[in-house]
């Protein structure tokens, strides 16, 4: 079982068949790359004489992040495959919300870098890996949200003062 990520607060597991696959977290762990700060070369010194006063800018920082999708039959598999990129080729933002750690990431599709079948059968289980990359808005900040765990294990996605109920059970 993969770990549990909602875009835009669907659960992409419960709704496509998709998840994260083992280690995708680690992309995410790569420290945010900064623009390079302005230098003067001067043609009787040698290096490059950068202006240290001025502040360090965040850049764009680009995620591999690897996915896996299944589906009943390869109908479904198709169905579920239209339906989760018709959802994330959007031009503008998604919330990439990672449950177990309570964090979201602005991110902007960019492309999908590969697809690969693990088994393509017509009318049995199919399934395939594939990786997305995505990009950060560096003026929109990842944000921490809370989930609640009730009596029944529904947990309850907070952000602000936005409820939602996201499925009926959290874990095995």
């Amino acid at each position: 079982m993969g770990v549990d990520v909602l875009i835009s607060g669907i659960d992409i597991e419960s709704a496509f068949g998709v998840c994260l696959e083992e280690g995708g977290l680690s992309v995410f762990e790569d420290p945010t790359p900064y623009k390079e700060v302005f230098f003067n070369t001067w043609p009787d010194a040698p290096g490059k004489d950068y202006d240290e006063t001025a502040e360090l800018i965040e850049d764009v920082q680009e995620f591999e992040v690897p996915f896996l999708i299944k589906g009943t039959s390869m109908a479904d598999y198709r169905k579920k495959k239209r339906e989760f990129l018709e959802m994330i080729t959007i031009n503008g933002s998604i919330d990439f919300q990672i449950i177990d750690w309570g964090e979201a990431f602005k991110l902007r599709f960019k492309s999908v870098s590969s697809w690969e079948f693990i088994n393509a059968e017509l009318y049995d289980e199919c399934s395939a890996k594939f990786t997305i990359k995505f990009e950060t808005d560096p003026n929109k900040k990842p944000y921490l949200f809370k989930y609640l765990v009730d009596g029944l294990k529904r947990y309850i996605i907070i952000n602000g003062n936005q409820r939602i109920l996201v499925k009926t059970s959290y874990g095995n």
